[in-house]
């Protein structure tokens, strides 16, 4: 599986647009509050309240060529850090149809809560909808893969709706969904979130609102 992944990463540079790098980088970050920090369908928090924050870097503003950045979380028992790193390009002749392919490292502060994991991954978009997969290992723990398929609507003025469905590919397999509505109210960005999730042994149901603001660097 690991040398299709790098087939495919090959494959993808080859056939994608050269990037110029003639522009100068650009950064950001954002801190939020979350009621609850959802991820792939689980709670992270016990469905307690999270704060994060992030910072990303990318090459260009049209969100072509190089990117990388970092995130924060507090969760059940510790802190999250993420650090991340990619490439996206389109193909050809095809402005809207493009791919994203890179790596993100996952360092908990408290090894009973979860191992430190590293997942590659590479996807295919074509405008705002997206198909992506990731495949991940970490000390103590079996290589899994995990497709995530999602798109984006603007549903009415400044409201933007976010629609997603991701599968865990090894056995035992589960399913999650989740919907969001997000929107800027006051300079801030206010985001309403429902996702639904398989997983053994229960399955769950989370409603969460989350209040960003992004910065500018």
């Amino acid at each position: 599986m690991k040398k299709l992944f790098v087939v495919m990463l090959t494959s993808m540079t080859v056939l994608a647009l050269p990037v110029t790098t003639s522009t100068a980088a650009e950064s950001s970050a954002f801190a939020a509050l979350t009621s609850n920090y959802v991820f792939r369908g689980q709670t992270q928090t016990k469905d307690g309240a999270a704060i994060q924050g992030g910072y990303d870097i990318k090459q260009s503003k049209d969100d072509m060529g190089w990117y990388a950045g970092a995130f924060a979380s507090n969760v059940n028992k510790g802190i999250e850090v993420d650090v991340f790193g990619g490439w996206k390009g389109a193909f050809g002749t095809q402005p809207n149809l493009g791919y994203d392919v890179g790596g993100v490292f996952y360092k908990y502060t408290d090894s009973n809560f979860s191992p430190d994991i590293t997942e590659l991954y590479a996807g295919l978009n074509y405008e705002t909808a997206y198909v992506k997969l990731y495949m991940g290992s970490g000390s103590g723990i079996s290589n899994y893969n995990y497709l995530d398929v999602g798109a984006s609507f603007i549903v009415l003025t400044d409201v933007d709706l976010d629609v997603h469905a991701g599968r865990h590919l090894n056995s035992p397999s589960s399913n999650d969904v989740s919907a969001a509505l997000s929107m800027e109210v006051k300079g801030y960005d206010l985001s309403l979130s429902l996702t639904y999730e398989d997983a053994a042994p229960t399955n769950e149901v989370e409603f969460f609102v989350t209040v960003s603001k992004g910065f500018d660097l």
